[in-house]
């Protein structure tokens, strides 16, 4: 499963990118290896609880607030 996201920068490790995903509250900034990004998709975890077309999933890393899981919308999800 893949969730859509913008990556905002390149680093600040090689092979690492800071992505950020609109969820339900806001926005995060994740930073992961850019091997989970596949254009503009962030392949995630799993996903964990779906409710009222929202997704609670679970992030390959976690955010630059401290959560490892986030709601989104589900519009925001791309099998794959």
């Amino acid at each position: 499963m893949r969730l859509r996201c913008s990556v905002l920068s390149y680093g600040p490790g090689p092979s690492e990118a800071i992505v950020e995903i609109k969820t339900t509250d806001g926005r995060v900034e994740v930073v992961v290896d850019e091997g989970f990004i596949q254009n503009g998709e962030l392949m995630i975890r799993r996903v964990v609880e779906r409710s009222k077309k929202k997704a609670l999933v679970e992030l390959p890393q976690e955010s630059t607030t401290g959560r490892w899981r986030v709601w989104v919308n589900e519009s925001a999800l791309v099998a794959g």
